[in-house]
């Protein structure tokens, strides 16, 4: 039923969506000759690939995308690493291992992690007692007393593990002066409520989970103040060998988040829709929520990102804001920061081609 309500959505508003792709292609071809593996997880920086795969639009340019999903980052680049995908969704922070280990190029941002993110402590825990004691950032709980020693449970070189960086800094301490134990969201989740660690990092759905329990949020990426997007990326083969299938690829994609940037109602539906594919069990209030957290970049955003000269783009200060949260933490060298800088790790190539298919102007 969701696939005729999904086809009837698309019927209906096929005179707004201009075919994405360019040449012959738009108006279809061999999609046997033009193939493209994309990878991803059941979250919003994945939902134009399957929303472009519900609704025809990859095909409708010859495209055949398959789409394959993972629980996290990590196991990702694992994949990357096996050459079992050509492009990718995920969170910044395992864009930058990827891209030292396996040679992944940032070719575009999806919709922020920023408000998704969030840490939570039980009410009875001393550091949901105090508020305001965080110079400038009146959000986080606690102070560097009652936080020191704890317990957390997140998942290391995620999005999660990057917030709670940011957040420890903010307090001045590190992640020497806590005990992490490395667990993904979900089992994070069930473990905390049966009573295990001091704190827990989640994102959303398990996130809104935390607001019926009796926890208290002591921080979140937007109480540190720090920027978190998501990015697409793409294996340094597929960009060699498969440039017009990507281009086309990401051409559907931010048409789609155009399509659906406004119409919070459709997006949560097909946001409940990937998580109830994929295993992530949720409501439609919950999706649509989801949603509201996470806006869907166009590519007039892509554009303002990328424009400028390099180092100073918003694309680049982003990024390496993330690539000296991995050097502070020890996952990666100054050296390995300067490598993805010197071998164009953010790679603009694709949404300066898209601004000028598109009439566009970028700086």
């Amino acid at each position: 039923m969701k696939r005729l309500i999904a086809l009837a959505l698309s019927l209906s508003m096929a005179v707004s969506l201009t075919a994405c792709g360019g040449g012959d292609d738009a108006a279809g071809g061999d999609s046997g000759s033009r193939s493209l593996t994309v990878s991803g997880q059941p979250y919003s920086h994945t939902l134009p690939a399957y929303i472009g795969l519900e609704e025809g639009q990859f095909e409708e340019v010859g495209l055949d995308v398959e789409l394959i999903m993972f629980t996290g980052g990590n196991v990702q680049n694992e994949a990357l690493g096996a050459g079992e995908w050509d492009v990718g969704c995920y969170g910044s922070p395992p864009s930058i291992t990827g891209g030292i280990a396996y040679g992944a190029k940032v070719i575009g941002f999806g919709s922020p992690d920023t408000e998704a993110v969030t840490i939570w402590a039980r009410s009875d825990s001393d550091i949901a007692q105090i508020q305001g004691q965080v110079a400038g950032y009146d959000e986080i709980y606690g102070n560097a007393d009652t936080w020191r020693g704890k317990t957390i449970l997140c998942p290391l070189g995620t999005s999660a593990h990057f917030t709670l960086v940011a957040t420890l800094e903010k307090l001045g301490l590190t992640t020497e002066d806590v005990s992490i134990i490395d667990m993904g969201v979900a089992q994070a989740y069930t473990a905390f409520k049966a009573g295990e660690a001091d704190i827990v990092c989640l994102w959303d759905p398990q996130g809104f989970d935390a607001e019926n329990e009796d926890w208290v949020c002591i921080s979140s990426g937007k109480a540190t103040g720090e920027d978190q997007p998501t990015v697409i990326v793409a294996s340094e083969e597929a960009i060699e060998t498969k440039h017009d299938e990507i281009l086309d690829f990401l051409d559907c994609y931010y048409q789609i988040c155009e399509k659906y940037a406004d119409d919070l109602d459709a997006y949560g539906q097909y946001m409940m829709d990937i998580g109830l594919d994929n295993g992530v069990e949720q409501t439609l209030e919950i999706a649509t929520r989801c949603a509201e957290k996470r806006p869907l970049s166009t590519l007039d955003d892509e554009i303002e990102w990328f424009s400028g000269e390099k180092g100073t783009r918003y694309v680049d200060t982003t990024m390496e804001n993330l690539m000296d949260f991995f050097v502070q933490t020890g996952s990666i060298e100054e050296s390995d920061k300067q490598y993805l800088i010197e071998n164009n790790f953010i790679d603009d190539t694709f949404i300066r081609e898209l601004a000028e298919r598109h009439g566009k102007t970028m700086n």
